[in-house]
C-alpha cells in the first residue's frame, strides 16, 4: 500500500472544528453492500458531509469497485475524481484530533472507516461494515494502523444531489387489481368508521334519556338498532379482512416476482461481490412495503378522516376538554419524531446483523465437511454465536427504543385521562355537562387519540419505507447483464463454432492491474485447443469473457466473425456447453440435473449425454437409475461423478462449442481418454483450461497465458507427444 509519510504535527484546532465538536453528529452512516467496498462507502460519507447528496449505488456505477479491495492509492484516485482533495498521512494516535475531520482511517489492515470527531478520550467512528459508535482511544488503538486520508472539497467539488432512489410505483409496475382492492377496502372501512362514530352516542342516550326515565322500551329499541348495526359492522370487518388478505397476497407475490426476475438478470459479478444472506435479507424488505401499501395506506386515509370528524364532534361537546386531548396528541407526536432517527438506525442494524448471521450459517452448512475434517466445528459455532449475539443485541436495542416509546405514550395518555376526567366532572358539577355527555366525550376522545396516534405511526412507517427501498434499490436499480440489455437479433443464427479474441484486456476495477493485456486467440470450427498457465494468471477470467459472462475493458469477442453483441448473447449461450470450476448441481434427480429441469426433457438425449460423459454405466448400477436424487449440491455423488454429470448437462443441449475449465480434473486418465474420443466424434469445437499434462497434450493447439497474453506453445509440445506415444 502506497502512502505518504507526512506526519501531522501539533496544529491548533480551528474555530470551525471547535464548533463541530459541540454540534450533533453530521456524518450519516453509509453501509457497504458489496464485500469489499468499505473505501467507497467511506468516501460517500465524507462527500455527503460536505454537501454532495450521493448514494453508494450511484458511486458504484461510476467507480467500479474491485472484489479484492481498494488500496489507498486507488482510494485517493477515486476521491480526486469526486472533487475531493485527498491527503494521505501517517500519524500517531494522540494526533487524531488534529486531522481535518471527517477523515478516512485505515482500520485492521484491511478495512476503512470514517472518523468524525474526537472528544476527550473518545472518538466517533462510522464503520461501513457495522455501525456508528463512540470508541475509547484505547479501543481505536487496537484497530487504527496509523494511516489516515484527509479529504477537503476542491474547487470543482459539486455540492448537489446525485442520488438515484427507488420509487414505490416501480415495484408494482404492470400489476392489475390493486386499485380495485384498495377502493373496496376504503368503502368497507367507511362502514366500520360509521359504527365507531355512532357507538358513543348510544351510551349518551342510554345514560341521559333512558336511565333517568326508566324507559325499558327505549332501551330495547336502542339495543335492537345498534345490535343490527353491529352485525353489519362485523360483516364489513370480515369482508375487509378477506379483501386485504387477497390484495396483500397478490401485491406481495407481484413485488417478489418482479424483484426476483430482476435479480436473476443481474451480472454474475454482482453475485460474486455479495453474501447470500445479505441478498436474502433484502427480500425480507418486501414484507413491510406490502403491509403498508395494503393496510397502512388505506388506514392512514381513514384514520386521518376519522380523527378530523371525531375532533369536530369533540369541539361540539367541549372546547377546553378538546384542547387537553390535542396537547396529549402533540406530545405523542413529538416523542415519535424525536425517536425516529434512533428507531431507523436500530431497524437498519437489525436487518444488517440478521443478514450477516444468515450468511455465516449458510456458509457453515455448505462447508460442514471441511469443518469436520479440520475439527473446527466448535470454532465455527463460536463465530456464528458472535454473529447471533450481534443480531440479538440489535433486536434488543430496537425493542428498547419501542419500550421507551410505549412508556412515554402510557405516561402521556394516563395523565391526559386523569386531567380530562377531573375537568369533565367539574363541568358536570357546574351544571354545563351531563353524565352521559361525559361518557360520550371520553369515548370520542379515546377514539380520536387512537386514530391520531395511528396516523402518526403510519407516517413513521411510511418514512421507514425509505430504509427498505434503499435495500431493494441495490437489486432493482443495478444494471442488468449485457445479455438482457443488448437487443436480440431479429433472425435466428446457427453457430458454426468459430471464436476469435482480439486485443482483449481486462482488470477487476479501474485501479487494479491488468489481468489480461491484449490477448489474441483464433479458434476455428472443430478445433481442440488447451489453455494453461500459472494459477491466478487469468485463465478462468479469459473463459468467462469468451462465454460473454464478463465484459472486457477493451478488445472484442467475435463469434463466427461477428461481434458477440451482434450475434446475440442468448443465441450464443443456447448453442454453447460449458463446465466451469464453480458450477453447481441442484436438488432433484440425475435426469433433472442433466436436462437442467427442462419443461419437456428428452430422455434419449439425456441417456446419450450421460453415455458420452461415461456416466451412464454408473447410473445403470444405481437402484433408482436416472431418478436417483442428487442431494444438496450433489452430496450423494463422488467428485468424478459430479464432473461427469456437469459434462453431461453441457452435452445435453448438443452444443457447437464445448468449453471446460478444469472440467476433467477429477477423472482418471482412462476415463478422460474415453470421454475425449467420444466427444471428438461429435466434431464440435473444444476449448479446455487444464494443468494436467495428459489433458494438455491431447489438444491440437496449446496456449499458455504469460503476462496477460496468450502464447502458442504447440510446436514445443511436439517432442513431448512423440515421446509419450512411444511409451
Amino acid at each position: 500500500m502506497a502512502v505518504r509519510t507526512d506526519f501531522c504535527g501539533p496544529q491548533p484546532v480551528s474555530g470551525e472544528l471547535q464548533l463541530g465538536l459541540l454540534s450533533r453528529q453530521r456524518v450519516r452512516l453509509v453501509r457497504q453492500t458489496e464485500l469489499a467496498e468499505c473505501g467507497l462507502a467511506s468516501l460517500a460519507m465524507v462527500a455527503n458531509f460536505h454537501g454532495m447528496d450521493v448514494d453508494l449505488g450511484t458511486l458504484r456505477r461510476r467507480f467500479r469497485p474491485s472484489l479484492r479491495g481498494a488500496a489507498l492509492k486507488s482510494l485517493i484516485a477515486t476521491a480526486d475524481q469526486m472533487g475531493l482533495t485527498p491527503r494521505a498521512v501517517k500519524l500517531p494516535l494522540d494526533q487524531l484530533r488534529n486531522l481535518n475531520l471527517p477523515a478516512v482511517l485505515h482500520w485492521d489492515m484491511n478495512h476503512y472507516v470514517v472518523l468524525e470527531t474526537v472528544r476527550g478520550e473518545k472518538a466517533l467512528v462510522h464503520n461501513p461494515d457495522g455501525r456508528s459508535q463512540w470508541l475509547r482511544l484505547s479501543e481505536v488503538s487496537n484497530h487504527f494502523t496509523g494511516v489516515a486520508l484527509e479529504l477537503r472539497p476542491a474547487a470543482d467539488f459539486e455540492a448537489e444531489r446525485k442520488r438515484e432512489r427507488l420509487k414505490l410505483s416501480q415495484l408494482w409496475r404492470r400489476m392489475t387489481g390493486l386499485k380495485r382492492a384498495l377502493v373496496q377496502t376504503l368503502v368497507l372501512s367507511i362502514v366500520l368508521q360509521a359504527f365507531i362514530l355512532t357507538s358513543p352516542y348510544y351510551m349518551q342516550v342510554a345514560v341521559d334519556s333512558a336511565l333517568p326515565a326508566l324507559d325499558r322500551d327505549l332501551m330495547t329499541v336502542l339495543a335492537l338498532g345498534f345490535g343490527l348495526f353491529t352485525f353489519i359492522n362485523a360483516g364489513a370487518a370480515l369482508l375487509r379482512s378477506f379483501v386485504l388478505l387477497s390484495a396483500g397476497t397478490s401485491l406481495g407475490y407481484g413485488i417478489a416476482t418482479n424483484l426476483a426476475r430482476r435479480l436473476f438478470r443481474l451480472p454474475v459479478a454482482w453475485f460474486e461481490k455479495r453474501h447470500v444472506g445479505d441478498v436474502l435479507s433484502r427480500f425480507q424488505s418486501i414484507g413491510p412495503i406490502r403491509q403498508f401499501l395494503t393496510e397502512g395506506a388505506v388506514g392512514s386515509v381513514l384514520d386521518g378522516s376519522l380523527a378530523v370528524f371525531t375532533l369536530a364532534i369533540m369541539l361540539f361537546y367541549s372546547i377546553p376538554l378538546t384542547l387537553i386531548a390535542l396537547v396529549a396528541f402533540a406530545a405523542y407526536a413529538v416523542v415519535r419524531l424525536i425517536s425516529f432517527s434512533a428507531q431507523r438506525a436500530a431497524q437498519e442494524d437489525v436487518i444488517m446483523a440478521s443478514g450477516k448471521e444468515q450468511s455465516v450459517m449458510i456458509e457453515s452448512l455448505r462447508g460442514i465437511v471441511t469443518l469436520r475434517l479440520f475439527s473446527r466445528e466448535s470454532a465455527r459455532h463460536a463465530f456464528w454465536q458472535t454473529r447471533l449475539t450481534d443480531s440479538m443485541n440489535a433486536q434488543v436495542n430496537l425493542a428498547r427504543i419501542g419500550a421507551w416509546q410505549n412508556a412515554a405514550n402510557t405516561l402521556i395518555l394516563g395523565l391526559e385521562t386523569i386531567f380530562s376526567i377531573w375537568f369533565a366532572i367539574r363541568l358536570v358539577i357546574a351544571g354545563g355537562f351531563s353524565i352521559g355527555m361525559v361518557f360520550a366525550f371520553i369515548a370520542y376522545k379515546t377514539q380520536f387519540l387512537q386514530k391520531a396516534a395511528s396516523l402518526i405511526d403510519q407516517s413513521i412507517a411510511f418514512r421507514m419505507l425509505g430504509l427498505h427501498l434503499e435495500r431493494l434499490a441495490d437489486i432493482a436499480l443495478s444494471d442488468q447483464d449485457v445479455s438482457f440489455t443488448n437487443p436480440a437479433p431479429t433472425a435466428a443464427r446457427t453457430l458454426a463454432g468459430a471464436i476469435e479474441l482480439r486485443n482483449i484486456s481486462f482488470r477487476y476495477s479501474p485501479t487494479d492491474p491488468l489481468v489480461l493485456k491484449g490477448a489474441d486467440l483464433v479458434v476455428d470450427p472443430g478445433d481442440h485447443i488447451a489453455i494453461t498457465g500459472a494459477s491466478g494468471g487469468g485463465k478462468s477470467t479469459l473463459i468467462k469473457i469468451m462465454l460473454g459472462i464478463l465484459e472486457p475493458d477493451s478488445g472484442e469477442v467475435l463469434v463466427d466473425g461477428n461481434p458477440l453483441g451482434e450475434f446475440g448473447h442468448k443465441q450464443f449461450h443456447e448453442q454453447v456447453g460449458a463446465v466451469l470450476q464453480d458450477d453447481s448441481l441442484f436438488s432433484g434427480t440425475l435426469a433433472d440435473n442433466i436436462a437442467l429441469f427442462d419443461d419437456a426433457p428428452d430422455m434419449p438425449a439425456i441417456i446419450e449425454a450421460a453415455t458420452v460423459s461415461a456416466l451412464h454405466g454408473d447410473i445403470a448400477m444405481m437402484p433408482m437409475g436416472y431418478d436417483t436424487l442428487v442431494g444438496d449440491m450433489g452430496s450423494t455423488l463422488s467428485g468424478g461423478q459430479k464432473q461427469r454429470l456437469l459434462l453431461a448437462r453441457a452435452l445435453y443441449r448438443k452444443p457447437k462449442i464445448l468449453i471446460m475449465d478444469e472440467g476433467t480434473a477429477h477423472l482418471d486418465m482412462a476415463c478422460e481418454q474415453a470421454i475425449n474420443e467420444m466427444i471428438a466424434k461429435m466434431g464440435i469445437t473444444r476449448i479446455v483450461v487444464a494443468h494436467r499434462l495428459e489433458t494438455i497434450i491431447s489438444a491440437k493447439k496449446v496456449f499458455v497465458i504469460e503476462k496477460g497474453q496468450l502464447v502458442d506453445i504447440t510446436k514445443s509440445l511436439t517432442d513431448i507427444r512423440g515421446k509419450i506415444s512411444t511409451l
